[in-house]
């Protein structure tokens, strides 16, 4: 009787053709299905298999290709970007950025992104007088925003006071634009080391979808962003006990459980690692979690962690149910790029967890 294959991974066939290559120089024997031999530069979709009886030890050569570098020679943040619109869960986030910048002696900057006017089609004998009218209005608009700004300012620096945390740098900048955007451009011009945002703000209901700024933010920085949804009363670091690294496998795992690690060191949590397959076969998807679980002792021994494969057809489901039992408090996601036909066809479990998700989510990136 053959032995079972296994797939791997699913990839172009020239990256399909180097990982067969390598197995087989460490004596692992690989194959490849769907293979294009008409147009082999531009095949994708070449699935890597190999004997079930050498899945342990290939995900352990795998594995072994990543760095191990301890997360507690990293270092915390020493910056931190609050966006705000002055919502509560702006509040909520700026507060919460407070507790974090204690813990590591990082600085925060506020930043309020407000739209001006815009106005199309002017007839050429009315442009003079629209014009007035749209500096009036811009005026007005970056006066209040500029208002509404230093306000909470000082209201975070009371709030700061009161828990003898005014020690704690803390600026601010107002911007001119669309929020998204203006948040990208502020991070890449201040480059902190995480975003902390939240979520179904007042400012932003009014013109954009529910969670589509912090959506956006996710898909077009690099920075870690941690997100508090409206729902989600974050009083403090000190909150956060149980977090949860949501896994689907890729290769970035392993960079994103040294900076998950790597942001939580300064707190006391529990780590707990999820897989929901909708696969019937979990030979591999067993294997993958343990060579993750053998990772974190790796990297991290001293940190509880555990580790659970689960099946089911409804992923955020199954998620949300997981949370529940085992009272997470944060959730840990990694955010990986693709093109637009993907996301309209595929929207991600990151956004599903965005919308829906009653407790804070820190975002990486691949």
């Amino acid at each position: 009787m053959e032995e079972k294959l296994i797939t791997i991974t699913t990839e172009s066939q020239a990256s399909a053709l180097v990982l067969q290559s390598y197995l087989k120089s460490n004596g692992i024997e690989a194959y490849l299905h769907n293979e294009n031999l008409v147009q082999p530069m531009v095949a994708e979709g070449v699935q890597v298999q190999i004997k079930e009886s050498d899945v342990e030890k290939t995900l352990k050569l795998l594995t072994e290709q990543h760095p191990k570098e301890h997360p507690t020679r990293m270092n915390g943040p020493r910056k931190i970007l609050v966006p705000i619109d002055f919502s509560t869960p702006s509040q909520n986030a700026a507060r919460f950025a407070l507790h974090l910048a204690s813990k590591y002696g990082s600085e925060i900057k506020l930043v309020h992104v407000f739209n001006s006017p815009m106005v199309d089609m002017i007839p050429f004998t009315d442009a003079a007088s629209i014009q007035i009218d749209i500096d009036i209005s811009y005026n007005v608009l970056h006066n209040n925003a500029k208002k509404k700004l230093i306000k909470f300012y000082d209201d975070l620096k009371i709030f700061a006071d009161k828990l003898k945390l005014n020690k704690i740098k803390i600026g601010y900048s107002l911007v001119e634009g669309y929020a998204a955007y203006g948040i990208i451009e502020m991070s890449q011009r201040y480059k902190p080391g995480i975003i902390v945002m939240g979520t179904k703000g007042d400012g932003y209901r009014s013109s954009e979808l529910v969670g589509s700024v912090a959506s956006e933010v996710s898909d077009e920085t690099q920075i870690p962003l941690l997100v508090i949804p409206e729902a989600a009363v974050m009083k403090g670091v000190d909150e956060v006990k149980n977090v949860l690294y949501a896994t689907n496998f890729d290769s970035c795992d392993f960079k994103a459980i040294r900076k998950l690690i790597s942001i939580t060191s300064a707190f006391h949590v529990n780590l707990y690692c999820l897989h929901v397959s909708t696969e019937p076969d979990m030979a591999i998807q067993q294997a993958k979690m343990n060579s993750l679980k053998a990772y974190f002792k790796e990297v991290s021994p001293k940190i509880r962690v555990e580790c659970t494969l689960v099946h089911g057809k409804d992923v955020v489901k199954e998620f949300r149910s997981y949370m529940a039992e085992k009272n997470i408090s944060l959730v840990a996601l990694t955010v990986l790029k693709r093109n637009l036909i993907y996301k309209m066809l595929n929207p991600s479990i990151t956004k599903r967890m965005l919308y829906q998700s009653d407790v804070p989510v820190l975002l990486f990136h691949a």
